[in-house]
């Protein structure tokens, strides 16, 4: 059966993202839903507004029960309702928090209790490929030991050592470009269609950017890179549920609210024209070139001077050469997306 939930996490760098968008009480942000994390996480800065966008309603239902959640249970309680931590009443919690989603999310969520029964961060279909990955691949490739010994603390040096000369084995090479290949990846990953403008193999692209990763420190702290090679986040946390940004988060949603929109981005910045922050993911690649050039001329149109835009090329290069943006790249900072090519940041 085809999974409605295509994400229940994030997988876009949030600490870069905030960087990058330099939030403040000022800032009106209009963001892609996904699961909601990244979009939370920029709610630690207080900002005027967040409208959440989405082509998917599931993920839309996946934002608003995190938002409720975060807005009415304790952080301990909240990671073990949806699944960072083991708990046997979810049931229970769901029903306490389904009289403030909507009727849509809740039938849905009703009709779909294995969702919040397994754990919430764990059911998206990307989710379970990472986790494919991690109980049946990698273990014919690194023992348990090997695997924490890549994320464990060393210099750079020993990093580099550690991955050219106990990572980097044949096995590594041919099976990671064999399930992160167009085929397999298309078939218990991502959706075909959303590769359809990629050009050369997928397999050899993230192969690449991953090799780099690895051989970095940046590595040995990343939630990212821990569940794709354990099915887990350990206690490698994404950032909106790290404890200062969670209250940060909550105490904002405690007298505000989060707007949601099943619309696409074309529809969204004409709907709310005072936009002028924006986390759009990595939409953009997913559109030919006429489509792209087409988007960003109504981000012109409608965004105000001083305005940010945020997003992520993963295979497929778009970058704005509209004379009115100018690139303002965050330096010296890892992206934490180790499988993302470029981060890019422009501002009007």
């Amino acid at each position: 059966m085809n999974n409605p939930l295509k994400y229940s996490n994030c997988w876009e760098d949030a600490f870069l993202l905030g960087k990058a968008l330099r939030i403040d009480g000022s800032s009106n942000i209009l963001s892609v839903a996904s699961a909601g994390d990244n979009s939370f996480f920029l709610l630690h800065a207080a900002p005027a507004s967040l409208v959440c966008i989405d082509l998917n309603e599931v993920q839309l239902y996946v934002t608003q029960l995190k938002e409720t959640a975060i807005r009415r249970l304790t952080r301990e309680d909240y990671l073990a309702f949806v699944g960072f931590e083991d708990s046997r009443n979810r049931w229970s919690v769901f029903d306490l928090l389904a009289p403030e989603l909507s009727a849509e999310a809740t039938v849905f969520f009703r009709k779909n209790p294995a969702l919040i029964h397994n754990g919430l961060v764990h059911q998206g279909k990307f989710e379970g490929y990472f986790r494919l990955f991690a109980r049946w691949i990698l273990p014919l490739i690194h023992n348990k030991r090997r695997i924490e010994g890549l994320m464990q603390p060393k210099s750079a040096e020993e990093q580099q050592h550690f991955y050219a000369q106990k990572w980097n084995t044949w096995r590594w090479r041919a099976l990671f470009r064999i399930f992160f290949s167009r085929a397999v990846m298309g078939k218990f990953g991502r959706e075909p269609e959303k590769m359809k403008h990629v050009e050369g193999s997928v397999g050899e692209l993230i192969f690449q950017m991953a090799e780099r990763h690895l051989q970095s420190t940046a590595c040995q702290h990343n939630y990212i890179l821990r569940y794709t090679l354990t099915g887990s986040f350990g206690q490698e946390y994404p950032p909106y549920v790290l404890p200062d940004y969670y209250h940060a988060i909550q105490k904002w949603l405690q007298t505000n609210r989060i707007q949601y929109h099943l619309a696409t981005f074309e529809e969204a910045i004409a709907q709310y024209p005072q936009s002028n922050r924006f986390n759009l993911s990595n939409i953009f690649e997913y559109m030919d070139i006429p489509a792209f050039e087409h988007n960003i001329q109504l981000l012109d149109n409608y965004a105000s001077k001083g305005s940010v835009v945020a997003y992520w090329n993963l295979m497929v290069p778009r970058i704005i050469s509209h004379e009115s943006w100018r690139e303002t790249p965050v330096v010296n900072t890892p992206d934490l997306g180790f499988f993302y090519q470029k981060f890019n940041v422009f501002e009007k």
